[in-house]
């Protein structure tokens, strides 16, 4: 198989995103916060890790007990695979409190090889840990090294919150990148629905929907809204 599955029962999502993660795949989500960047990256977890792969997740939000109830308020329980060690969860948050220890992130980041053993690793939020520190410059050998571990079949899915990260950085993320997309708050009708719009997908296992409108429920996650792109 030349991707990664993210099915799960009772779900459209992966029909969605042509099947799965391509293996060898860089992705980017941008998106400003509460747009829904965070809940996209989980439901590929809960996803990748009920077909077997092995992921690793970087967190800038939660702690590790915050994210084990995260998920399971979503009816993704993840308590198991992290147990088992088919998953791995670093909470960046209790290592950046203080700011004199905000720095140095990309280095710390491409020198960490103990994030970069599973088949796929999320970062969220990426401009959020690196953004005291990233340049063009330091931005270009971020990337050098996300290409080197993706090269191997392994895949990168990392968030952007615009604005955290200056403009020539983030182009060179989004150039660099084999899948992209945007994430976004736009009405329909009545509603205000949570939409990923993907604007770069390489490599894609089968036709893929460029928009994809979607609510999250309690002990449920993320739900395609079909009507609303109709």
């Amino acid at each position: 198989m030349t991707f990664y599955s993210v099915q799960i029962p009772n779900d459209e999502f992966h029909k969605k995103l042509g099947g799965g993660i391509p293996k060898g795949t860089f992705g980017v989500i941008v998106g400003e916060s509460g747009s829904g960047k965070s809940i996209v990256c989980q439901r590929m977890v809960y996803g990748l890790l009920m077909n077997n792969v092995s992921v690793t997740y970087l967190s800038t939000q939660f702690t590790t007990v915050d994210f084990v109830k995260q998920m399971s308020s979503i009816g993704y329980s993840v308590e198991k695979y992290i147990i088992s060690g088919v998953m791995k969860f670093f909470p960046v948050y209790p290592l950046i409190s203080l700011p004199k220890k905000r720095r140095d992130y990309v280095n710390k980041l491409i020198s960490a090889k103990h994030v970069f053993e599973s088949d796929v690793v999320f970062i969220d939020s990426l401009s959020s840990l690196v953004k005291f520190d990233l340049n063009r410059e330091s931005a270009i050998d971020l990337v050098a090294f996300l290409k080197r571990f993706t090269a191997a079949g392994n895949s990168v899915i990392a968030t952007i919150l615009p604005g955290e990260i200056d403009d020539e950085s983030l182009l060179e993320i989004e150039a660099s990148s084999t899948f992209l997309a945007e994430c976004s708050l736009r009405k329909f009708g009545t509603d205000v629905k949570n939409t990923m719009t993907i604007k770069k997908y390489n490599l894609a296992p089968a036709q893929y929907q460029k928009q994809i409108a979607f609510r999250v429920e309690p002990k449920i996650g993320l739900v395609v809204e079909i009507a609303a792109v109709a």
